[in-house]
């Protein structure tokens, strides 16, 4: 077996790997440069084993690939993978879902702390040079920055999947209210989260914390609209760490310039990196930040130790655990060298 590694593996899972052959290890955080079109094509003759992350690997270089057997997308959604294209060739595609789901969970909980307890004006304020020296700045720190408990507030979650529920535990200990909207999910099941099922339109009224956890679809993208937004109380506080897609970013806009809700905390954009002369920068009553929520040392460990598993079952003819196209597995045999 030969196998070529874009993605970020720990050491254990490339040992694990290189008991069953040849393991080229080129992970994108130290070379620094995407693999596509022909370049793809070259580093993947003779490949058996293609895991990846960023990479994008469409029709045109799965069809002129002969020897690849098996690709992993280290990512919850391979979006970077041609599905369609690998499953008419027979190839396994592995993917690795909630893999940054503990990551995303802490950054939308940090996102509340920071704007319910004014950490940026805060902090800001002991930097600035005007504030002078006496207690007049605390003052001000102590009343009119005076923050808010997560205490018996309500945080409704949009998406109960793997990250919006873990979102839901680390809330429970601060008594939090959950609520959730997920079509998917039954009213037992987030029972089970310690979680209250409702509609969306409840979970924008009665919501102090909004935050989401859903991914794009036809049926997703868009769902928080103007109207959405307008059913937000004034002391609202809007969370986004999944993707941009789901809201209109110009409504948003709009809603924090007039104070028609208290603020937002954004780790993704209609477009990224967001350009300096973006609207939001102007604004005082956001957070921004340029789409971290996976940036975390533990999501190489979390992803390695879910797709490695799955291609070592594959090699030794078991059955993955998280695979996207199930219906070449009939067929699959992988070809030991």
């Amino acid at each position: 077996m030969i196998a070529l590694v874009t993605a970020s593996l720990d050491e254990e899972g490339l040992a694990d790997l290189r008991k069953y052959g040849e393991v080229r290890y080129q992970p994108l955080f130290e070379t620094r440069q995407m693999l596509g079109g022909s370049r793809l094509v070259r580093a993947l003759e003779g490949v058996d084993v293609f895991i990846t992350e960023a990479d994008n690997l469409k029709e045109a270089q799965i069809e002129v690939l002969d020897t690849l057997q098996i690709i992993a997308s280290c990512r919850g959604n391979p979006v970077n993978i041609d599905i369609l294209a690998a499953t008419r060739k027979g190839i396994p595609v592995i993917h690795a879902p909630g893999r940054n789901a503990d990551a995303v969970a802490d950054l939308a909980l940090a996102l509340m702390l920071i704007l319910g307890r004014n950490i940026m004006q805060t902090a800001a304020l002991l930097r600035d040079p005007d504030r002078g020296s006496d207690m007049s700045a605390l003052a001000r720190v102590y009343f009119a920055l005076r923050g808010s408990e997560m205490w018996e507030k309500t945080v409704g979650i949009v998406g109960l999947g793997a990250i919006g529920r873990k979102v839901a535990a680390r809330l429970q200990p601060f008594g939090s209210k959950l609520i959730a909207f997920d079509p998917y999910i039954s009213e037992d099941a987030m029972a089970d989260y310690g979680v209250k099922k409702v509609d969306l339109d409840t979970l924008m009224r009665e919501s102090d914390y909004v935050t989401l956890h859903v991914m794009v679809t036809d049926e997703s993208r868009g769902m928080i609209g103007a109207r959405e937004i307008s059913l937000m109380k004034p002391t609202t506080y809007f969370i986004n760490t999944a993707r941009s897609a789901l809201t209109d970013e110009a409504a948003l806009y709009e809603a924090l310039r007039q104070k028609k809700i208290a603020g937002a905390g954004f780790d993704v954009f209609d477009k990224e990196p967001l350009p300096v002369d973006h609207p939001f920068l102007s604004l005082d009553n956001v957070v921004l930040l340029p789409h971290i929520g996976g940036a975390t040392h533990e999501i190489t460990t979390h992803q390695t130790q879910i797709v490695v598993p799955d291609i070592l079952r594959l090699i030794n003819g078991e059955k993955p655990l998280h695979i996207v196209n199930p219906e070449v597995l009939e067929s699959f045999k992988f070809r030991k060298k």
